[in-house]
This record gives structure tokens, C-alpha cells and sequence, in this order.
């Protein structure tokens, strides 16, 4: 899929419109070596990019080559364990923050933490498992973010579960419209995410008032990644 974003970055470098609004990166498998990478790759093509973001699923994926990284909350959680702690970033993100920059990059750019309510949905999906994420209803869910909410937060991100494109959050439209109500009172964002694949679903969620869509697992899986993504960047600006 890189190369498919290599293409339209290039593409379309002097029309910032035709841009995705961030570039994420992240990798639930190589825990070291495929984010750097990625990330390196992105900074060589030497051209104006979109905010790039780390979404971290450990600590040893924090790299230097990042504009942010995502710094979650996790919001209905069975096992607040020390292992859940460290590589979700609930309270002591700071540890493998400063370990890593006293080590290695002590003095040198170091990406920007994001703090944000992350709400998992399906207790089901890969991340749902690894968190052991309660089942909730919509009500139970507004009630668990609202009730949590903190004030430094940069955003809520309501997720589906990546590839969980049985029970997409694009299902959960009423979800979504009251907690952009919720989270625009309070200047933060909404993101959604999780088994979004088609372009009605990405309009579903643009209209509901979702600031920023996550998608991944449908791009890595098309035959025509770059098709696709400049299709539901077309679907977000109303195009």
C-alpha cells in the first residue's frame, strides 16, 4: 500500500485538498522494525506531507520520525493489567516515552503525544480480545465516555475493531451524531473506525460528524489501494 500513497502524495502535493488529513502508522505484529521503517520511508520522499501519526501498539514503536503519536485512554477495559498500561498508554506512556528519548534521542525532534478517549466497541475483535473490552450498548457507551471524559483530551475515538467489517461503526450512526455533540462542546475531535470498506459507509460517517475516519484493513486488502483511497477521499470532501 505504500506505494499507492507514495503516488497520490506526489501526485497531488501542491493541492493539499486532494490529501488524506493525517497519515497514520501502525503494526500490531512487527513491533519494531516495520513502523520505523514505514515512517523512514515517508520522510525520504522528500516532499510536503500530511500530519504523520503514530498508533502505537508498543512502546518501542515511538520513533522520531513522527509529527504525533496517539497517547489513548482506554475507556471500558476489564484488565487495567501492567501490560495493558504500557502498550495501550493508559496512565504511564511517559515511562517508555522518556526511556526511549534518554536513550536515543535525548535533544533531537520528538513526535507530539496525543492524549484521547479510545472506546472499543467490539469486545470481539483482535483489539477488543487483547484488552478485554466490555460489550456495550450505545446509551452504556455515552454514558462510559461521558462519565470519563477529561478535560486535556485531544479527542475520542469510537472504534469498531480493525477488519470487523461484520459490525462496522458505520452501524452505529446514533453513537457517533451524539458524541460529536458531546466531544464539539468540549473542542475535541471525533474519530471513528473499524470495518469500514465501502464509500456509503464513509458518507454515513462524515454526515453523522465524524472528524477524522480511520480505515486500513480494506486498503491493505484491495487489489487497487490507490483507486480506493482517492474514492473515499472524493466521499469525505462530497465530491
Amino acid at each position: 500500500m505504500f506505494h499507492a500513497l507514495k503516488d497520490i502524495l506526489e501526485e497531488n502535493s501542491k493541492n493539499t485538498n486532494s490529501l488524506p488529513l493525517e497519515i497514520w502508522v501502525g503494526d500490531s505484529k512487527e513491533i519494531y522494525q516495520g513502523v520505523h521503517r514505514y515512517l523512514k520511508r515517508l520522510k525520504n520522499l522528500k516532499i510536503s506531507l500530511p500530519p504523520v501519526v503514530i498508533f502505537p501498539g508498543h512502546p518501542f514503536q515511538i520513533s522520531k520520525f513522527a509529527d504525533y503519536i496517539q497517547m489513548p485512554t482506554l475507556l471500558n477495559c476489564n484488565r487495567f493489567s501492567t501490560k495493558v498500561l504500557v502498550k495501550m498508554g493508559k496512565k504511564y506512556h511517559w515511562v517508555a516515552k522518556w526511556f526511549w528519548k534518554c536513550l536515543w534521542f535525548l535533544g533531537k525532534k520528538w513526535p507530539i503525544d496525543r492524549k484521547y478517549g479510545y472506546l472499543v466497541l467490539a469486545p470481539f475483535s483482535s483489539v477488543g480480545k487483547r484488552v478485554k473490552a466490555k460489550e456495550l450498548s450505545d446509551d452504556e457507551a455515552f454514558e462510559e465516555l461521558s462519565t470519563n471524559w477529561r478535560k486535556y483530551w485531544w479527542g475520542l475515538y469510537l472504534e469498531a475493531g480493525s477488519g470487523n467489517f461484520g459490525n462496522s461503526i458505520s452501524k452505529r450512526l446514533e453513537l457517533v451524531k451524539k458524541s460529536k455533540e458531546f466531544v464539539q462542546d468540549r473542542n475535541a475531535l471525533l474519530l471513528t473506525g473499524g470495518g469500514i470498506q465501502t464509500i456509503e459507509q464513509v458518507v454515513g460517517l462524515t454526515k453523522a460528524g465524524s472528524d477524522i475516519i480511520v480505515v486500513s484493513t480494506v486498503l491493505e486488502k484491495a487489489d487497487n489501494p490507490k483507486e480506493l483511497i482517492l474514492e473515499f477521499l472524493k466521499a469525505v470532501q462530497g465530491k
